[in-house]
């Protein structure tokens, strides 16, 4: 596949960004082919490692010549600085569709990757290729827990998509005598569904156990206690949703500014109280019914609009974002679904959130988390361009040199060029000369 975009007349590259996308879509193919035909041999076998080697020198030739090889994904394709470089069918063997569809949007492949981090990259993909039938990690977690310092990877975690409607105007109360409900299949009831007892295919079979056999099924005081605890911690945290559902209930119909903003109180101090206790789903479901709901209440109620900014500015501050600092070091050991809700609830938070973790950050000493939450604050930035000029101000430098990617795939060239030339009088070196290669690159489109 060639980019006719950048070709002259006898389908060479015409311009120097031309030749840069051709290098790219050279280096692509090569990944995309490893993809594909990595399990064909074993991990050890002579084809394998010649494999491996040719697409490592295709990285690190492209990476030479023109830096990171950032590549977003797309549904079926891989896009390279706005042009389509690599395509296939939406299936398991397009490698771009496996990506995708386990919420990689963006890979990077930095100067100085080695053949082991490949491998770790190929191996990773080839197991979660198939969704597994047991819930483990996926694509993205596990490629985050491998920690591969020259391969970064940025995901987009949409969890709850069979959330019950969170539209909590469309209930009705429920008619008293609903509770009454009968089944009709086929014209008829509850009858229907049993089996016919006179029917020579139908067999009753005894389950009854022999005496000596019914402490099988007993538990011990301890397993007792156990299980009481998990059936109570259960319902404790159902009745928690509920309640939470049941306040964003009222108050689209409340319209009494004080109760209103008693409400919004209550769910304040509970999404505290969530993330200080590590429960993350309700955390996670009162930013996510605030989202649905302040467009329409904005239009129909404007009095709330200011109720909701206090509440954004306070669910950010260092008081209240303070209680993450417990969760840091336990990211590493987190169950995926867990992981993956807590990653939900910083990406549904006020961009100006990312001001307040970037202050957090000297006291983040695992390397995993502390990737992780440049990452997330990069997404906040990426949003948000105010966000973005304060925190490129930050001493961070590995903080700083995510930033400096941001400003690369800005759409508007004159503002990451005029940030640029501010971020090249960083006191870091290497910031500096990123900042510099990038300005230089620019000049080429």
């Amino acid at each position: 596949m060639n980019n006719l975009d950048n070709m002259d007349t006898d389908g060479h590259p015409s311009s120097p960004a031309g030749i840069e996308v051709a290098a790219a879509e050279r280096a692509v193919h090569s990944i995309m082919g490893g993809l594909k035909n990595y399990s064909i041999f074993p991990p050890e076998h002579a084809s394998t490692l010649t494999l491996l080697h040719s697409i490592q020198q295709a990285i690190l030739n492209f990476i030479g010549r023109y830096g990171d090889l950032c590549l977003e994904v797309a549904r079926k394709r891989i896009i390279y600085r706005g042009k389509t470089v690599f395509e296939g069918e939406a299936s398991e063997d397009n490698p771009v569709f496996v990506l995708y569809r386990d919420g990689i949007r963006r890979v990077e492949f930095l100067p100085g990757v080695q053949e082991f981090e490949l491998v770790g990259f190929f191996q990773i993909f080839n197991h979660y290729r198939v969704v597994p039938d047991e819930p483990e990690d996926d694509l993205a977690t596990a490629l985050w827990r491998a920690e591969l310092p020259h391969i970064l990877y940025e995901a987009s975690y949409e969890l709850w998509e069979n959330e019950p409607a969170t539209d909590l105007m469309q209930f009705k109360p429920a008619d008293p005598d609903s509770s009454r409900e009968t089944v009709d299949v086929d014209g008829h009831g509850w009858g229907s569904l049993h089996p016919d007892m006179d029917n020579d295919d139908y067999q009753k079979i005894s389950l009854g156990l022999a005496e000596g056999e019914q402490s099988l099924w007993s538990l011990t005081p301890d397993e007792q206690q156990s299980l009481a605890a998990l059936i109570s911690e259960d319902r404790a945290l159902d009745n928690k949703e509920s309640a939470i559902r049941l306040m964003f209930l009222i108050l689209s119909s409340e319209k009494e500014p004080q109760i209103y903003q008693s409400i919004v109180n209550y769910l304040r101090d509970e999404f505290r109280s969530a993330l200080g206790n590590r429960n993350f789903r309700p955390a996670y479901l009162i930013l996510d019914n605030f989202r649905k709901i302040e467009g329409h209440l904005a239009l129909d109620k404007p009095w709330t609009v200011d109720i909701h900014k206090r509440f954004q500015a306070e669910i950010i501050s260092a008081e209240i974002l303070e209680n993450l600092v417990g969760v840091w070091p336990l990211l590493s050991s987190m169950e995926a679904a867990e992981l993956k809700t807590f990653i939900a609830v910083l990406q549904n938070l006020p961009t100006s959130a990312g001001l307040t973790m970037a202050g957090m950050l000297s006291r983040i000493e695992s390397k995993h988390a502390r990737s992780l939450i440049i990452e997330i604050i990069a997404s906040y930035a990426t949003r948000d361009q105010e966000v973005l000029v304060v925190l490129l101000s930050r001493q961070e430098e590995d903080l700083v040199l995510r930033l400096i990617r941001v400003l690369r795939d800005l759409t508007d060239s004159e503002v990451a060029a005029h940030l640029l030339q501010q971020v090249k009088n960083h006191p870091s070196s290497r910031i500096r000369q990123q900042a510099l290669r990038i300005l230089g690159r620019q000049e080429l489109y």
